[in-house]
């Protein structure tokens, strides 16, 4: 089988393996797409993405998919390139194979081009392949992330800072054309001619050209450190604004240390885009000024310079892909490790209860050792074009050296002109090493580019909001402060891949202001799901959710905020006071209304009990305060504003029988309309309406009494929580 060699694609999450290899083989026939396109195609969630969403997604784009169970013995009858499903959790591509040398090429999506043995092959090959081949609708198009766009949409809004930097830098190329001249006039005039009365004009120019330098050097200094500031403020704000307005969704695939690392990417993005974008333009100007002078003095030598020029960027050019791939599978080996750590320290509790530490360690361990083999690889290819340059140089001055001394010997060149173009080609030489350089740092920061833009071009949650302006006073002046309270699931279907079948198909809810309906059923049944949906975490596919008949997208935001109050399973407190972590800065909020809240959770003398009261301290994630604590002030923290509509996601798991019933009499004294996700069933009882889901649909709808009698659904549940019978 002959090896063909396809682009590399890699995969950004553990869960796009499949995307990214349907990406190879389309753009090794011809069509780029997009990662973040390839990933909505293939109906990529949170569980990945199956080999049938593969092959849907492959004839949606024009291609003859199929999937085969293909014998191991087989494989080379079949034509490259195709993608296996690897070890049962993974895809890659197979770009050929050679019997001779036992060897099978690989393109995989999570670590790049590979080479395994046959051996190796049979105990990863599951023997599941997916082939290819276009057919009369495939058309060829699209183009790869451009690197210069991606920095152009970053400076556009910079002002006039890389004008002026740019201007102080030209400033800067006079010294460096003029000293040269200086010193072939010392040599060939004042010390070969002996012209004594021009020494101290000489020193004079000298001394003005050094301190003009100085001048211009200040300038840029300043003006490079309001362009670094400005970068690195715009960039990051920009990146986590739009991090804080995606949906629910892209984080469900996502490692939480991995996307935090990337926004510590933005300061090192601006120190190099702010430090280098002048560099870059002046070192060619540089180059250009210095050309034309050392074509004047000598054109043979000036040619064996630019010949020792061009070597070094044919080398930066020939190492270019596999560096930037190389920073991109090294980008994401330590946001694992980073993800890792933080999984690590956020639940030390349970990894030391059940003595884990070592396993986790290991495993720790084993992605730290893969990202420093990683670096390593991309240190070896920035060694090699670190040192490049300073060899050519050296070879470059020796040869110059030669043949200027046989010309000086011959009288075709001064002394003078011997040094002065020495000066200058080294001088000429500075701007190709520093254009060398930053083209192994940008082949570094395209990888860093490639992983912003994949959180940047993510679509937004279409409630979120689009910037920082308020909403017009129009558009809420029709609208009382806060709903009633009426809430209803319109015929709606949703599932988490737009090519599995959906997990609800039709389904219809409705709840009366001031009432309490209750989700309950097994793990998976959609209780959270259809509580996200009320929420606008998630957004149907098709039809509608109401609050008081009306479309929740057409109710203005701050309405919808201020109605609306979510208590999930799981648990935010941050490092501060307990009146921050009630208000969430909110300094409008009088003290009232949080005494208020904390007594109808039930945790206002935990509160009173702490040093400061409401003023206390919290430590991170509330570890100073028990599990049932910590739930008890998430719904404070929900009902300091006063909701018309509170949903509670397993909200108080953690309390004890009596508790729990006391808040959930407050709760009802407030008239509140609230929707319970419960597994614990002692609670709700009381509950105007209970839905048993299973599956994603209605099983049982009623109150308890009704659902009681039916022994059906509800009654196995209940006896199971309860272990209650009938007769009881």
């Amino acid at each position: 089988m002959k090896r063909i060699k396809t682009p590399l694609l890699l995969q950004l999450e553990i869960t796009e393996c499949g995307a990214a290899s349907l990406g190879i083989i389309l753009e090794y026939l011809g069509k780029v797409v997009p990662l973040t396109e390839l990933r909505a195609a293939c109906g990529v969630s949170r569980d990945g993405v199956k080999a049938s969403n593969i092959v849907k997604a492959a004839r949606g784009y024009g291609l003859k998919a199929k999937g085969l169970k293909v014998p191991l013995e087989d494989i080379p009858d079949l034509s490259c390139p195709f993608v296996v499903f690897w070890e049962f959790n993974h895809f890659l591509v197979v770009e050929g194979l050679d019997r001779a040398k036992d060897i099978v090429y690989l393109n995989d999506p999570a670590h790049g081009h590979r080479k395994v043995t046959f051996t190796e092959f049979d105990e990863g090959y599951t023997g599941v392949v997916l082939v290819f081949e276009p057919t009369d609708n495939f058309s060829k198009g699209g183009r790869r992330p451009s690197l210069l766009r991606a920095v152009k949409k970053r400076i556009e809004r910079s002002g006039t800072a890389i004008p002026h930097l740019l201007a102080a830098g030209l400033l800067l190329t006079i010294p460096g054309l003029v000293l040269p001249a200086f010193t072939q006039v010392f040599l060939d005039q004042v010390l070969g001619e002996q012209r004594i009365d021009w020494l101290l004009p000489l020193v004079l120019a000298l001394g003005g050209t050094v301190l003009f330098k100085l001048l211009a050097e200040a300038t840029k200094f300043v003006f490079l450190r309001r362009l670094r500031m400005h970068l690195a403020i715009s960039m990051a704000s920009q990146f986590f604004w739009h991090l804080l307005r995606l949906p629910a969704g892209f984080y469900a695939q996502r490692y939480t240390g991995e996307i935090a690392s990337r926004q510590g990417l933005n300061d090192g993005l601006a120190e190099t885009l702010s430090g280098r974008i002048a560099d870059t333009v002046l070192s060619i100007v540089m180059m250009v000024l210095y050309l034309m002078l050392l074509l004047y003095y000598n054109w043979i030598l000036t040619l064996i310079g630019v010949v020792f020029a061009g070597i070094s960027f044919l080398a930066l050019r020939l190492l270019r892909t596999k560096r930037v791939d190389a920073n991109l599978r090294l980008m994401q080996d330590f946001g694992k490790v980073s993800g890792d750590s933080i999984a690590a320290l956020q639940s030390m509790e349970t990894i030391k209860a059940a003595g884990q530490e070592n396993s986790f360690f290991h495993r720790w361990s084993g992605r730290y050792t893969k990202a420093v083999n990683s670096m390593q690889d991309l240190q070896l290819s920035t060694q090699t074009l670190g040192m490049l340059p300073l060899l050519l140089n050296s070879l470059n001055t020796m040869i110059i050296y030669l043949l200027g001394g046989l010309a000086v010997m011959d009288g075709q060149m001064s002394i003078g002109t011997l040094i002065a173009f020495t000066a200058l080609m080294a001088s000429f030489q500075a701007p190709v090493g520093a254009l060398v350089s930053l083209g192994a740092e940008i082949q570094e920061l395209e990888g860093d580019l490639r992983r912003l833009d994949d959180v940047l071009d993510a679509s937004l949650d279409v409630e979120a909001p689009s910037g920082f302006e308020q909403e017009p006073e129009e558009a809420q002046d029709r609208w009382p402060l806060t709903l009633k309270g009426a809430v209803t699931v319109d015929n709606v279907n949703f599932g988490y891949s737009p090519l599995e079948p959906p997990l609800f198909d039709g389904i219809s809810v409705q709840v009366g202001a001031g009432n309490t309906l209750a989700l309950v059923g097994g793990s998976g049944s959609g209780k959270t799901t259809l509580a996200h949906l009320v929420c606008g975490l998630y957004q149907p596919w098709s039809g509608r959710v109401l609050f008081d008949g009306t479309c929740r997208n057409e109710i203005p935001r701050s309405i919808m905020v201020g109605s609306l109050a979510v208590v999930s399973q799981e648990i935010f407190l941050f490092e501060g006071t307990v009146r921050e972590n009630l208000t969430l800065w909110d300094s409008t909020l009088p003290e009232d209304t949080l005494v208020r809240a904390c007594v109808d959770a039930e945790i206002l003398d935990t509160v009173m009990a702490l040093p400061g009261g409401l003023d206390g301290h919290l430590i991170e994630g509330g570890a100073n305060l028990s599990g049932g604590q910590r739930q008890r002030l998430e719904i404070a923290r929900a009902l300091v504003r006063n909701p018309s509509v509170l949903v509670l996601d397993e909200a108080t798991s953690a309390l004890d029988a009596e508790t729990e019933h006391l808040i959930a009499e407050r709760l009802r004294a407030r008239g509140c309309t609230t929707i319970i996700v419960a597994h614990r069933l002692s609670t709700i009882r009381d509950s105007d309406e209970i839905i048993v889901l299973d599956g994603g649909r209605i099983a049982e709808r009623g109150s308890h009494d009704e659902l009681w009698e039916k022994q059906g659904h509800y009654a196995a549940l209940l006896q199971a929580d309860e272990g209650v019978t009938k007769a009881a």
